[in-house]
């Protein structure tokens, strides 16, 4: 396809946020995209238009995407399919790759996620096409092939993916550059050898001679240490003439390592919501328990179970509501609403709400605001969640009779806020880790502090948004400083 002919995309999701989330993600590329809210109006679209790749959601109410799938490989072959799914719906992704998908990607997925996995589909139908343009042409005088081979070639030698053609006895009789630096290819050369001599895994080696004596189309992974460092995914596909002889096959390698760490670190995110999930809930089981086995006339200690339980609930909620700003700040779906905003004013509302906190643990919460007003272009009410989260950190891991300060000033451009307690402070080989999802500072001296480990990543997203910066200084046993830096909207007046 010339690189001025666009790429003709069609997203059917019922959910338009995802359909926008990738529209926005694929807008710098030179894609021609289409929407559809479900299946049936998708397939309305593909009767009616010519498309290229389908980005399609599994789960939709009415037609779902396996009934889409199943039309356009009846009735349209030649489309490249990526499958959308959630998490915890990847055995039906796989299940539908088995159907004849290309590729799936999982909810949520970041915007660079979305746009890889597209290039490498683009690129995928790129080969197909020409390779079936070559079998029509197989016609043509040996002058208009040579030049349709030179041209092949140029698109091989700048596809990511690992590109290997074989005669059907299995000698390679074409590669392109990524194939060396991929497979990590020893021999020289390698056109005119047997595959086997360039890849030695027999994996490898069966999927090409499975494909050219059965004629179909053969998908394997390769984890690393089989042929190459690399985690692997090769989809290996006959080459046939006109009279349906098969004459070789093509296999092209892509590079999945990171979408397997990506699914490593899904498997851990899910194990740790599980565990910090499970603890609370199963705690507030035991205290209901005790209420319940409570003599009617023992108040105080009901009163303090029910305390104890409304503490644990709360947190639970903070929780939830953290993973869904979370998600949505990394779908690009968290919309914020900017206004200049009196930076004084945020932070005097702030301490003023965490203000009985600390008076219960008789903690000083001093606030210390510039001589001059200063506004920032903020959402006010992300903002305000996200300096409530620092300064309820300060005064939590503050011991009885601390002291914690929250300050503000002006730097040419930037407006400072700090932070700063006195309390038990972090070890510095756990600073690096301070922003970390689910991380949390564990010692004798955090025993009994209650939290998720969500709330400082979440707010260094938030204020990354914002274009600002966040900091933290901190010495064991002396206390913590918290430093936030956010673009000043307007001159002081």
């Amino acid at each position: 396809m010339p690189s001025s002919e666009k790429l003709r995309i069609l997203l059917i999701d019922d959910e338009k946020v995802i359909r926008d989330g990738c529209e926005r993600a694929l807008a710098s590329e030179n894609y021609e995209i289409h929407h559809a809210e479900n299946g049936n109006k998708g397939i309305d679209q593909l009767k009616e238009d010519v498309f290229d790749i389908v980005l399609l959601d599994l789960m939709m109410p009415g037609m779902d995407g396996f009934s889409v799938l199943k039309w356009i490989k009846s009735n349209q072959p030649w489309v490249m399919v990526i499958v959308i799914t959630g998490f915890a719906t990847v055995a039906k992704a796989v299940e539908a790759m088995k159907q004849g998908a290309f590729n799936f990607v999982s909810k949520p997925f970041t915007p660079d996620l979305i746009r890889l996995v597209v290039s490498q589909t683009a690129e995928q139908r790129l080969l197909v096409s020409e390779t079936a343009k070559l079998r029509e042409e197989s016609h043509l005088d040996h002058a208009t092939i040579a030049k349709e081979q030179s041209r092949l070639n140029s698109i091989f030698s700048c596809m990511e993916g690992a590109v290997m053609v074989t005669d059907h006895l299995g000698t390679v009789v074409l590669h392109n550059p990524a194939a060396i630096r991929m497979l990590e290819v020893q021999t020289d050369p390698v056109i005119g050898k047997p595959l086997s001599d360039s890849i030695l895994d027999q994996g490898a080696q069966q999927m090409v001679s499975e494909a050219i004596y059965k004629g179909s189309s053969v998908t394997r992974e390769f984890p690393p240490g089989t042929i190459s460092r690399l985690f692997l995914r090769a989809r290996c596909a006959p080459v046939r003439v006109d009279d349906g002889k098969t004459i070789g096959s093509v296999t092209v390698f892509e590079d999945i390592t990171t979408h397997k760490k990506i699914d490593q670190h899904k498997s851990e995110f899910v194990a740790m919501v599980a565990h910090d999930l499970r603890a609370p809930l199963a705690a507030i089981v035991q205290m209901i328990y005790a209420i319940q086995m409570c003599a009617a006339e023992d108040n105080e200690r009901r009163t303090h179970l029910l305390n104890r339980i409304s503490v644990r609930i709360k947190d639970q909620l903070q929780m939830i509501e953290n993973l869904l700003s979370l998600s949505r700040l990394e779908t690009g779906s968290l919309v914020l609403n900017l206004e200049p905003i009196n930076g004084n004013e945020i932070l005097s509302q702030v301490v003023e709400t965490i203000q009985p906190k600390a008076e219960s643990k008789e903690i000083e919460l001093k606030f210390e605001p510039t001589q001059e007003p200063w506004r920032v272009s903020v959402d006010l009410d992300q903002m305000q969640v996200v300096l409530t989260n620092i300064v309820d950190n300060a005064i939590k891991y503050t011991n009885n009779g601390g002291r914690v300060t929250v300050s503000a000033s002006v730097n040419n451009s930037l407006g400072r806020i700090s932070i700063a307690d006195n309390g038990i402070g972090i070890a510095t080989k756990d600073l690096k880790n301070i922003f970390d999802r689910f991380f949390r500072v564990k010692g004798k001296d955090t025993r009994g502090i209650t939290g998720s480990g969500l709330g400082l990543s979440l707010v260094q997203k938030v204020i990354e948004a914002h274009n600002g910066s966040i900091d933290v200084e901190s010495e064991p046993g002396r206390g913590t400083t918290f430093i936030v830096n956010l673009p000043i909207a307007e001159a002081s007046s």
